[in-house]
């Protein structure tokens, strides 16, 4: 993965070179309504023996734009004390096969936030939708396995990030 940005309002690269433009957004085919994009380029190591990229590969994709995107949320650096989202529950549903070499975008977006827990959905672009995935996180303090709130200034910059996200905050 190379570079994480930022569409809409939200224009500001991770890391890397210059920022995808629209015009990229446009040529991969990205729909509206996601706010971050990282891209990446299928290596040969995550394809199978027909050539096409192997379904782990894609939860790769999607654990690296979800750990982009959180740490361009604000997510504290992880140790054993402090919070950090662990996987309660995914799945994903493929569109179309990618193989060795293609450039491809992927993209992440949170779509609920409840009191110690989110979910994300991510996708990946080249030539419109190739596959759409999403996980159901849960903030766990490592070193005791507690279930940890969600610290108030994540939330507010996930809200600022993602138009019509819900900013109440669950009892």
């Amino acid at each position: 993965m190379q570079e994480g940005i930022f569409g809409g309002n939200h224009a500001a690269a991770i890391s890397g070179p210059e920022p995808a433009t629209p015009a990229e957004w446009a040529r991969f085919g990205v729909q509206p309504g996601w706010s971050f994009v990282i891209r990446h380029r299928v290596r040969w190591s995550e394809c199978d023996p027909f050539g096409h990229a192997n379904h782990r590969a894609y939860f790769e994709w999607f654990e690296e734009a979800r750990n982009r995107y959180l740490e361009a949320a604000g997510l504290p650096g992880l140790s054993p004390t402090s919070p950090g989202p662990v996987i309660a529950e995914t799945g994903i549903r493929y569109h179309r096969p990618l193989a060795y070499a293609e450039d491809i975008l992927v993209s992440a977006r949170t779509i609920r936030l409840g009191r110690t827990s989110f979910e994300m959905e991510y996708a990946v672009w080249r030539d419109g939708l190739c596959a759409l995935g999403r996980a159901v996180l849960i903030l766990v303090v490592n070193a005791t396995g507690e279930k940890a709130p969600m610290p108030r200034e994540l939330r507010k910059r996930i809200v600022a990030r993602e138009p019509g996200l819900d900013a109440g905050v669950p009892q």
